[in-house]
């Protein structure tokens, strides 16, 4: 049997299966189990979680994976921090205002220390910040900070070169992660290894790829805080691993549960799975300046040649949406108007407009079997329209790296993993000058709404600029295909209480606790 008409016979099966549940009651939808405020968070103990990554360095403004974010937190407090619907919440940061819209003043926390002792203060963010526009640092979201002064010793200030809406939410990612400037002096190089922030736990071992050992701050500055006396993350690539691992009590937490395991494990009386939508969506990255995308018609052909909601129902069993932005339905940034229509015929037709009735092309795609499904079930839906997909599996950073860095390949079927900021997204995704536009392809009137966006504050007035700019770059231009959604799913052991889910789709481990705390 050829391995398309498996791959066709698996989403048969798929949707065969999620046609015969539609029909059951609301809930058999995924379980949420959303932050338990009903029972009192109890201290002590000790919670194995298990992870599907390691950290890629342990030095916020060096690493580069979006997976790194749930192992920093417990170290790294950051100066904005984000509720579950990325809304921007105090934290270093109790508060901060903008007198003007090229300056930001941030009133920091008093009497918080780092895990040396040494004092947190406006010298400290002053540094930190200063490192994050370095040329040492992987981070680009502060790039429009053109000074940062220090009024007194609480108190920051942000000079911007212009506007930039994004800097307030950029602050609760990498870029406002703190560490200590003391420790990287002592470290220097080897500071990756020895981390210290003024988060809830302290790093107390780190053995790569295998696991990582956290222990509660004894002086952490949020009274009561942290619950749990340790926290043990094992490193466990394979979902299997990760299941059987929870299964046999070796952890009583794993993250990314697959959409297959979800429907199996939310019929499970001794488990809890925590669903939330997130940002980030799977996505065809096209480089628009390589044959053939580097036609438009042949980019919108493409962009209506796929039947998402196809791919949502028999990949998801439903639990995803159709991607037709860069927002999912449930953030204040997305527009309910905006559709992208699955239609072969007009696909067909955008095609021999620049006289082609085939069009192939290679697609890199990560060599892990839940990319090589979505691959194949793309490939087979648009061939109907003429397309020729060569799927070429590889290792995910080296795919990464011959489509962004060295531009050898023509399309990519990643992972966009989403910004706290819409701004960052469309920054990062939709400018002219934005890394992962591979090709640079822009227009004059998607920049002139990026610079609108970036100058403005009031959300009502932000989400009608991000509405026109999908339409401009994704629905007009087709410069990058959209997918769909998926949600981030945890599942536990009904002792692990406190957990939330939030559109980052990047899990905070620091504030569990379990049900009999340290008995």
């Amino acid at each position: 049997m050829g391995k398309f008409l498996k791959i066709y016979l698996f989403i048969i099966c798929l949707l065969l299966l999620v046609s015969s549940c539609s029909s059951n009651e609301k809930s058999d939808s995924l379980i949420n189990q959303d932050a338990d405020i009903s029972s009192e968070p109890k201290s002590g103990g000790t919670l194995n979680i298990a992870y599907d990554s390691d950290v890629s360095n342990y030095d916020p403004i060096l690493g580069n994976s979006g997976n790194d974010h749930a192992l920093l937190y417990p170290v790294y407090d950051t100066l904005v921090g984000y509720n579950a619907n990325l809304e921007a919440v105090p934290s270093l940061a109790k508060k901060w205002e903008m007198p003007d819209d090229h300056t930001i003043i941030l009133y920091l926390e008093e009497n918080v220390t780092f895990h040396d002792g040494s004092e947190f203060n406006a010298e400290a963010v002053k540094y930190n910040l200063e490192r994050v526009l370095s040329d040492e640092s992987n981070i680009s979201d502060l790039s429009n900070v053109k000074a940062v002064e220090v009024i007194d010793n609480f108190t920051v200030k942000l000079i911007l070169s212009r506007p930039d809406s994004s800097i307030i939410l950029a602050l609760s990612d990498r870029s406002g992660m703190m560490v200590s400037p003391k420790a990287l002096e002592k470290y220097g190089e080897d500071f990756s290894q020895n981390p210290v922030g003024t988060g809830p736990y302290k790093m107390k071992k780190w053995v790569r790829n295998g696991e990582i050992i956290f222990v509660k701050n004894q002086d952490y500055w949020q009274d009561s805080l942290p619950y749990l006396d340790e926290i043990n993350i094992k490193i466990m690539p394979d979902e299997n691993t990760r299941l059987n691992a929870l299964k046999s009590n070796q952890v009583q937490f794993y993250w990314n549960v697959s959409s297959v395991n979800a429907q199996a494990l939310k019929h499970d009386a001794n488990l809890l799975l925590n669903s939330k939508m997130k940002i980030a969506f799977y996505n065809i990255y096209l480089n628009t300046k390589m044959a053939p995308f580097n036609k438009k018609e042949v980019r919108q052909a493409l962009q209506v040649a796929i039947n998402r909601e196809s791919l949502v129902e028999a990949l998801t069993f439903s639990e995803g949406e159709p991607a037709y932005q860069a927002f999912p339905s449930e953030y204040w940034a997305s527009s309910e108007e905006l559709k992208i229509p699955y239609d072969i015929e007009q696909s067909k037709e955008l095609l021999r407009k620049v006289g082609l009735n085939e069009v192939s092309f290679n697609m890199f795609v990560p060599s892990t079997p839940v990319y090589q499904r979505i691959a194949e079930a793309i490939k087979g839906q648009v061939k109907q329209a003429g397309f020729n997909i060569n799927i070429e599996p590889m290792e995910l950073t080296k795919g990464v790296s011959l489509y962004f860095s060295e531009k050898q390949i023509e399309s990519n079927l990643t992972s966009w993993t989403g910004r706290p900021d819409p701004l960052q997204t469309v920054d990062l995704l939709l400018s002219g000058d934005g890394y992962y536009n591979a090709g640079g392809e822009t227009t004059e009137i998607r920049e002139e709404l990026i610079t609108k966006a970036a100058s403005a504050y009031n959300q009502e007035d932000r989400a009608a600029l991000y509405k026109e700019i999908n339409e401009v770059a994704i629905h007009d231009d087709a410069m990058t295909i959209p997918i769909m959604f998926v949600p981030s799913i945890g599942v536990m052991s009904p002792q692990v209480k406190g957990f939330e889910g939030t559109l980052l789709g990047k899990p905070k481990f620091s504030f569990l606790w379990l049900e009999n705390g340290g008995e």
